[in-house]
């Protein structure tokens, strides 16, 4: 009845992965399927994953060929090698805890509610001061009048969504700019698209990535400003967003839009900090060249040597790390200026 996908990246040595995968398996309600995609993990991860599929039918794993470092596409790899058969889709995550009873507590719900597309419980966010957000607390009628504008509304686990549901309203956008709040983005294309939901007052899950600082919340530079026009620019742009189309599309792709040298600059800062996480130079390099011109860093001899190094003709070991000289070095300018920005706002 259901496929239950998750995504990972060496979380076993904490005990996040095993607890999270233990948490799914020992569900009261079994009727599932368990597709887990390892990010190139190098942790030990895949031993403990194939020790976990040898035990348990229900779990299949995947494993990226090189680090994605994005939730839309492991994800999407996982739905692609699910069974079509299953209508219903959840997803776990490896700092989340699916509490006990939760997946019965949501097929009772959709059994009572048939024309529902989507039905979720509360999420419990462990906060680093202590406190606890509760996600997917809200009722429907401030879901719908609000989703636009917030991203705590709609959790992505203790969730069902049906299959249908992606095929009329798209995937999560696998876009760099989105990579924060992409779970927002498509709840809100959902609910905007007149699906109906149902919001469950049970707490169905716990998470604790606020509480790790590899989390995308803590590692990964944006504003809500800039995704919301974003969206908005590629909504008019009407590009396609079913599954093959998302995985397809680059990933450092913006769409036409009144943007702002501020809002470019930053969505440029974003793509050099992505590429460098998952190892691509080249293409961090290209981004920090047009984010050094953004911010008019030329002119400097320290500038004008790296990118003389780098760019020479011979692709060897110190043109690499000319790029990578330069490539910090422009980031640091950028992290300085916004310093000075919040330091004249105060």
């Amino acid at each position: 009845m259901i496929t239950i996908h998750m995504t990972t990246h060496k979380r076993l040595a904490s005990g996040l992965l095993r607890e999270a995968v233990e948490s799914v398996l020992s569900q009261d309600f079994g009727d599932f399927e368990f597709v887990i995609c390892d990010d190139t993990s190098i942790d030990g991860t895949a031993g403990y994953l194939q020790q976990v599929a040898a035990s348990d039918g229900r779990v299949r794993i995947i494993r990226n060929e090189r680090n994605v470092n994005s939730v839309a596409v492991s994800l999407g790899r996982c739905l692609q090698h699910s069974d079509p058969a299953r209508p219903w889709i959840s997803w776990a995550f490896d700092d989340c805890v699916l509490l006990p009873g939760a997946l019965s507590r949501l097929v009772e719900a959709a059994g009572a509610h048939p024309a529902a597309g989507m039905l979720y419980g509360v999420t419990e966010v462990l906060q680093k001061n202590g406190s606890v957000l509760r996600v997917g607390s809200a009722p429907p009628a401030e879901v719908r009048s609000r989703i636009a504008s917030s991203s705590v509304l709609v959790p992505n686990g203790g969730i069902l969504v049906h299959r249908e549901v992606f095929r009329a309203h798209g995937w999560y956008d696998a876009s760099i700019v989105l990579r924060r709040s992409c779970d927002w983005d498509l709840f809100r294309r959902i609910i905007e698209g007149g699906t109906a939901f149902v919001v469950l007052p049970d707490v169905l899950m716990r998470e604790s990535g606020a509480l790790q600082a590899d989390s995308l919340r803590n590692a990964f530079t944006t504003t809500f400003g800039v995704m919301a026009r974003f969206v908005a620019a590629r909504d008019s742009s009407g590009a396609r967003l079913d599954i093959d189309n998302v995985l397809m599309r680059p990933m450092d792709w913006i769409p036409p839009g009144d943007w702002s040298a501020a809002d470019l600059n930053l969505m440029r800062y974003m793509f050099v900090e992505y590429f460098l996480s998952v190892g691509d130079l080249d293409r961090a390099f290209r981004w920090s060249r047009l984010l050094a011109d953004g911010l008019d860093l030329g002119g400097t001899l320290l500038l004008d040597n790296l990118l003389r190094y780098a760019t020479g003709a011979d692709a060897d070991e110190k043109c690499a790390m000319a790029a990578g000289a330069f490539t910090g070095v422009v980031l640091g300018a950028w992290r300085e200026r916004q310093q000075q920005k919040r330091a004249g706002a105060r």
